[in-house]
């Protein structure tokens, strides 16, 4: 009776722990339904389930970071949204990837190459929209976004140059 209590316990924490966010709204989803949706690789578990709308995905307290980010922004969307990574021992990426019309999903990152994002730098190409994001560093806890300036206000979460990879984050429209 204790074991099966016990795994029943356990089984139920799990599930908590996936679909509660921030905000305590977040549910888990195969497919992304919302505004602006994302999902983490992360070190050791793999691809989570989608995220949307603020949200966070990613993990805290298990020292795992994300490796890779998929953004889904629903087709016709009539500003797109550019993003791109910077990961310990790379860099920047060279270029922004953005969505369009025609395409809704972009990604950023790597996958089984044990590369940790350190910062995102992301912006949408449109001056009335914003974008609210925050990211965990490891070490340093929750921190909201930097203004990077150009191409559209681009903003930043993360930290570069000090090694601190993210292990989690969210994002939304403003």
């Amino acid at each position: 009776m204790f074991k099966r209590t016990l795994r029943t316990f356990a089984a139920v924490t799990i599930a908590v722990a996936a679909t509660v966010t921030a905000t305590g709204t977040a549910v888990a989803r195969d497919t992304p339904s919302g505004d602006l949706c994302y999902r983490a690789h992360v070190q050791n578990f793999g691809w989570q389930d989608w995220r949307c709308d603020g949200e966070w995905a990613g993990t805290t307290g298990k020292a795992a970071h994300v490796e890779a980010v998929e953004f889904d922004v629903p087709l016709g969307a009539t500003a797109r949204f550019c993003v791109k990574a910077h990961r310990t021992n790379y860099g920047w990426d060279s270029t922004y990837q953005c969505t369009s019309s025609s395409r809704s999903r972009v990604m950023i990152g790597t996958t089984g190459m044990n590369t940790p994002i350190e910062a995102i730098a992301f912006y949408r190409d449109s001056i009335i929209a914003r974008i609210d994001a925050e990211a965990h560093i490891r070490n340093d806890g929750w921190k909201d976004s930097t203004y990077l300036g150009g191409n559209f206000g681009a903003e930043m979460i993360g930290t570069t140059g000090r090694a601190l990879p993210i292990e989690a984050f969210w994002f939304k429209w403003a």
